[in-house]
Formats: C-alpha cells, sequence, structure tokens
C-alpha cells in the first residue's frame, strides 16, 4: 500500500500523519491533511504549520498534479466535539472537518436562537425520561474559516429536565429542512472553496465523482438578464452525502481523530503498559476481539434508550444538566 493516495479517508492521506488529533506533535495529524492545487498540504493557521495565520499558503505535503479538481467540491469528512456535561444554558461547540480549506460567510455569532443569514447546525434536547424534543439549539458558525475545521458554537435553551443532545433531522424533532441533519445556511450565508465557488451550487451529472459536472447557473429571471449566469445554491451542506466518497453518512463514522475499531483489552500491570486484547475462541470467531458498546467507543452518535420510554440517536458522551 502506498503512503498516500488520492481520496478523501484516513488511508489515503500521508500516512506519516498520526491519525489521532491527541498525538499530532509538531506535524499535524491526517485531519489537518487538506487538498490543494498541488496535492495534499497542511492546513494553515495551526500549530503544527508554523505560524498562525490561516490566510498563508499552505505548505505542500505530497505533490500530486491537479489534486483539488479530481476531488470536485469540497466536503466534509468528519465531526468532531468534546464529551462531558453541558450546563443548563451553557455553550456547545462542534467542529466539522473538510477535505480542504473552505471559506465560511455568516453574520456574526449570537448567544440566542437568531438565524438571520447564519450558517447553523440545529440540535434538538431531548429529556432523559422520554427522549421527546424539549428545545432545539441552533450551533452557529462560530471560527474556522479559511482552514479545513469548522466550529459551530450554540448556547442552549433551559429546561427543567436532564437531558441529551441530538441532530435535530435525525429523526429528532424533525424542523430543520424537513429532516435534514445538515449546515444550514440561512439568507446570505454561503460557504465557498479557497477559489471562490460555493459549495452549495448544484453540479450536472458526470460519470464519477472525480469528475464533476459543471455548475448548474440561472438563464435569467423573469425574462429579464438581471440573474443570468447565477448559480443555482442548494440550502444546506448535508451529513449524509458527505464523507470521502460523497455518499456516506458522517454521523456513522467516528469522532476526527477517534479510534474506528475500539476492543476491550486486558489489564495492564503498570501505567507504562497495556494488557493484550480479549479475544474470543469460538470456531467461528477465534481470535476476534470483543468490541465495546457504541456509546462507550467514539463513533460519533449512538441509540439511546429513554428511562422510562422512547429512544433516540444522540451525540456520543455528552449530556446536559437539568435547570
Amino acid at each position: 500500500m502506498g503512503l498516500w493516495g488520492k481520496d478523501g479517508d484516513a488511508e489515503s492521506r500521508p500516512k506519516f500523519l498520526p491519525i489521532d488529533s491527541n498525538a499530532a506533535g509538531s506535524t499535524g495529524a491526517r485531519e489537518h491533511a487538506i487538498v490543494v492545487g498541488g496535492g495534499w498540504g497542511l492546513s494553515p493557521g495551526l500549530a503544527a504549520s508554523g505560524n498562525d495565520n490561516k490566510d498563508a499558503q499552505p505548505e505542500v505535503l505530497v505533490c500530486i498534479r491537479n489534486l483539488a479538481e479530481v476531488f470536485g467540491s469540497a466536503t466534509p469528512v468528519s465531526i468532531g466535539f468534546s464529551e462531558g456535561a453541558v450546563a443548563d444554558t451553557g455553550t456547545f461547540d462542534i467542529t466539522i472537518t473538510f477535505d480542504e480549506a473552505v471559506d465560511v460567510t455568516s453574520a456574526a455569532w449570537s448567544a440566542n436562537q437568531t438565524v438571520t443569514n447564519k450558517a447553523y447546525i440545529l440540535l434538538s434536547r431531548l429529556g432523559q425520561t422520554d427522549m421527546v424534543e424539549d428545545n432545539t439549539c441552533a450551533a452557529m458558525y462560530y471560527s474556522g474559516s479559511g482552514t479545513n475545521q469548522i466550529t459551530f458554537r450554540g448556547t442552549l435553551a433551559t429546561n427543567a429536565a436532564a437531558a441529551y443532545l441530538a441532530f435535530n433531522g435525525a429523526g429528532v424533532g424533525d424542523t430543520a429542512s424537513e429532516g435534514r441533519t445538515a449546515i444550514l445556511f440561512n439568507g446570505s450565508a454561503d460557504i465557498a472553496e479557497e477559489d471562490g465557488g460555493s459549495i452549495l451550487g448544484l453540479l450536472l451529472e458526470s460519470g464519477a465523482r472525480d469528475t464533476p459536472g459543471d455548475r448548474l447557473v440561472l438563464n435569467g429571471t423573469d425574462g429579464s438578464s438581471t440573474n443570468a449566469g447565477d448559480e443555482i445554491h442548494c440550502e444546506g451542506v448535508d451529513f449524509t452525502l458527505a464523507g470521502s466518497t460523497g455518499s456516506a453518512d458522517i454521523t456513522d463514522l467516528t469522532l476526527t481523530g477517534g479510534d474506528d475499531d475500539v476492543n476491550i483489552a486486558l489489564e495492564g500491570d503498570t501505567d507504562g503498559f497495556q494488557g493484550g486484547r480479549l479475544v474470543q475462541d469460538t470456531a467461528a470467531n477465534v481470535n476476534d476481539p470483543f468490541d465495546v458498546e457504541d456509546y462507550t467507543s467514539d463513533i460519533v452518535v449512538y441509540t439511546q434508550a429513554g428511562s422510562s420510554t422512547g429512544s433516540a440517536s444522540v451525540l456520543n458522551g455528552v449530556t446536559v444538566s437539568g435547570a
């Protein structure tokens, strides 16, 4: 297997970069590898890139001619957030990693639920008893424009009951654009590639993902040429039409920098020595490891049952305190 490839998954990114962002060191992690015209580059504006200027020219790590054209439009490839308890009216950050740097146009962030001219992700607050939506939280664009990691911050609305957080539109609440789990764009909000082309623009169908079709544009409005040539935009970047293939649901993947296979291990005798994996001894599954349950793994969402009724897909490891 080569040391890099031409796809957007972790295996195609330069293998001299660690997968786990916690082990990034001074070189960055694979989540920081972005697609640029000359190949695989290192996202600027990070400690690993040697400067804090996100507008700096990315350092090219691996030269591959016209790699950005092969990838087509920028695509979200993973989701990240911090696990733990969030206060009743606290803030919650969620970061979406793209396969190349993007520029976000969004009105200034605010600690409310006003989304006018903003890019946002709609979350649902679900009561832990019945798993029914108590209210919603619009996590609005907060930072990261010009890089491949875009952070959204939401301020939770108060409620008496302890809760979980879920993506609105994943069978929960379903008020976000008729049930879509996505980054949504209101009014003048937009997201574009470094060349200025909007990711929201519709493309004509092509024979393969690495040969994107031409953009679909208007041929005039009301018989005039006022908007002739303008792109036709969709209203969101969908999480279920994303990933390295452009057809994966990234909510089913592991958190950014997480392990895609978490197994049960034997106890080590010291802090510096980990025990071996516990494996099966049945004929059909000999030497296969025991995987941990979803809620103790690094998966983005898992199915949680309410303490009395109901169940829903919720963000892994995140709870909300009651008022």
